[in-house]
């Protein structure tokens, strides 16, 4: 598969889990992995599905939550191109999913069974070190977030996702920066770890201070120098 002018093999190098193996190695975990293609909002397993394997994205996006018993939903992790997700239980030994995972648009995803994976690195003990260090990586933007989570408030969390948003895409129009919301205000609302009632009156207060304007999806920056000031 080709994407953005890469070989399948460079663009799983771009990932923090395998960011240190070289195509050699990339080569082979490709021979036993497939690619899927899944329509917007399938289900990619259950919470207490048995546990197959791990997946990276290489196209669309993809919300990885929990319910709870009264059914409410609650965001873990957006996952975006180029990032792994259920990849933890492999490694900790958990016989089924603990979470949820649905796409939030059309996706390719490149499906990397466990059983497999792990007999890979088994026979190749060299490059066990180097996918710790991209374990290591990705457990720093975890825990990044997890500190956005709990030492933050909702403007900040938004602004601070706003400008990743914006970092990540750069689009500009009539001048104005902006960023499209790509994803439900409620699903974002549960990653940002509050309420859809909360998150939409936080838009307001940043509208009513001339930091932001929202026109449907699109939420134009109008006083960066602000938002980034928030954000911190």
């Amino acid at each position: 598969m080709i994407q953005n002018n890469k070989s399948e093999n460079e663009t799983i190098k771009d990932i923090h889990l395998f960011s240190e193996l070289d195509i050699k190695d990339l080569r082979k975990i490709s021979e036993f992995s497939l690619i899927k293609k899944y329509d917007k909002n399938e289900l990619i397993f259950s919470e207490g599905d048995k546990y197959r394997g791990f997946y990276i994205v290489l196209k669309g996006k993809v919300k990885v939550f929990k319910l709870s018993p009264e059914g409410k939903e609650s965001v873990i992790n957006i996952i975006p191109p180029l990032e792994p997700f259920a990849e933890v239980p492999l490694f900790e030994g958990y016989p089924e999913y603990p979470v949820n995972a649905q796409t939030l648009e059309e996706s390719v995803l490149f499906f990397i069974p466990g059983k497999d994976f792990i007999d890979f690195t088994y026979n190749n003990p060299h490059i066990s070190l180097k996918i710790i260090s991209g374990f290591a990586k990705k457990l720093h933007t975890l825990t990044r977030r997890i500190e956005s989570l709990t030492l933050s408030d909702v403007p900040n969390r938004l602004a601070k996702y706003i400008i990743e948003e914006y970092d990540k895409s750069h689009k500009v129009i009539l001048s104005k920066p902006f960023v499209l919301l790509t994803i439900s205000k409620s699903t974002l609302a549960g990653y940002l770890g509050t309420i859809t009632e909360t998150l939409s009156r936080t838009f307001k207060k940043l509208q009513d201070e001339n930091i932001i304007e929202v026109k449907g999806r699109k939420i134009f920056i109008i006083d960066f120098n602000r938002l980034r000031n928030l954000s911190k």
